[in-house]
């Protein structure tokens, strides 16, 4: 009897096991997130999203990128303020934060500082501000910041960025701790700081982060007409090599927080120039993305993916067609490319990073800063490959070894003359 007791227990069981390995097999698969950056930019500050939240949802994207926009006057202003129609409102914000978390996306809030005529002058940029009073600046950038994270965290928001591509600051590494340190008083998520594509070096506050963001428009084959596949697939293979070195560097995760093409002429050459005049090229748009997702679809260790961006002037409808000359995708051969990248089975966390992908990854890094000194007047080696070394002589030994296969030049090139 007791036996026939405990064979039947064991076939209740059975389901119970087989439901509860199916569970951890489905939460052990959860998607990496890869989703679009939506620009709350339709010029109404109390604009509903719900129809570009559901179009993005519809791609497969499991995340999506809030951006609003806030205003600096000048280079040399010390104050950070809504714009009266291009800022959306508080409510309005809690209102998108709903919106998206009710589709399912999980969410980024990405406020960005932007200069009066930015769009029309290249110069007017977040990435060279110099404030008249640095102090007070970054009181009222505190203050600014803790605002719209109070905010984040009502609305649910897992990743708050704290900034972005703003290489002048960083060299104030212990006010950006003093931030995030405030900012963690009023909102429990994930922090995140973006680094521009060639401002890696002197980012060193990445110890402050939970997740360090990458903007990533490298030039891509930028004195060829067109780039052949080979060279988008090396110097996205190059993308990766700079996360990896900065997961390494500071032991935080990294996600890609931008990348994007607009669909014209040689936007290879400068992927983040959304001012250029030059005439549509629909297939650069498409072959860039193609070699960008084949890479990326190997970068598993990787925090999150957006692409950049759902579209421009969002009051005018239809976004994107084979006209549009912007980085939205819509109606376009890069829309379906998109969405093939967005249900490739890439699943968060299963494969974690192998430390030999990372040593690569570090010790190419070394070598590229070194071959910079010995080929041209002007290189010096940045501070933190300095202190890397002295800490890593092997891989300071391994990159020298690297280096010294290479023929030397006969004279180093001199400032200016770069090609």
């Amino acid at each position: 009897m007791p036996r026939r007791i405990l064979s039947f227990l064991a076939l209740l069981g059975l389901p119970v096991t087989l439901w509860f390995i199916h569970r951890m097999q489905r939460r052990a698969l959860v998607p990496q997130p890869r989703g679009m950056v939506l620009g709350l930019y339709a010029g109404m500050p109390d604009y509903d999203y719900h129809a570009e939240l559901d179009r993005i949802a519809a791609t497969g994207a499991t995340c999506v990128s809030l951006q609003a926009i806030y205003r600096m006057d000048t280079y040399h202003s010390d104050e950070i303020r809504r714009h009266p129609t291009s800022s959306p409102t508080d409510a309005a914000l809690l209102n998108t934060f709903e919106e998206a978390r009710v589709r399912g996306l999980r969410m980024m809030f990405f406020p960005t500082i932007n200069l009066r005529d930015e769009a029309e002058n290249a110069t007017w940029w977040r990435g060279n501000i110099e404030p008249h009073d640095w102090d007070l600046w970054w009181r009222n950038y505190t203050a600014f910041n803790v605002h719209l994270a109070t905010l984040a965290q009502e609305g649910g928001v897992e990743w708050y960025s704290l900034g972005t591509e703003m290489a002048s600051t960083q060299c104030f590494p212990d006010r950006w701790r003093a931030l995030a340190a405030t900012v963690r008083q009023v909102y429990k998520g994930k922090l995140v700081y973006s680094v521009n594509f060639d401002s890696h070096d002197s980012f060193t506050f990445g110890d402050c982060l939970d997740v360090i963001g990458m903007n990533t428009y490298d030039p891509i084959a930028k004195y060829d007409e067109y780039p052949s596949p080979t060279q988008i697939r090396d110097d996205w293979w190059w993308i990766v090599y700079k996360a990896r070195t900065l997961m390494a560097r500071f032991n935080r995760p990294v996600m890609i927080t931008e990348v994007g093409y607009p669909s014209v002429a040689h936007a290879h050459v400068g992927p983040w120039d959304f001012r250029t005049d030059k005439p549509v090229d629909l297939a650069l748009q498409n072959e860039l993305l193609k070699g960008a997702f084949k890479v990326l679809r190997n970068w598993t260790d990787g925090e999150a993916v957006f692409y950049y961006l759902y579209g421009e002037n969002l009051d005018r409808k239809p976004i994107g067609g084979p006209l549009d000359r912007t980085y939205a995708v819509w109606g376009k051969p890069a829309e379906a490319t998109l969405v093939t990248y967005f249900h490739e089975p890439i699943w968060e966390g299963h494969i974690p990073p192998k430390a030999e992908d990372i040593h690569e990854a570090v010790v190419q890094t070394l070598v590229s800063h070194h071959r910079k000194v010995r080929d041209y007047e002007d290189a010096v080696l940045p501070p933190w490959v300095v202190t890397w070394e002295a800490s890593h002589p092997q891989d300071a030994a391994e990159a020298q070894a690297i280096l010294a296969k290479e023929p030397i030049p006969a004279h180093k090139i001199p400032k200016g003359a770069e090609r």
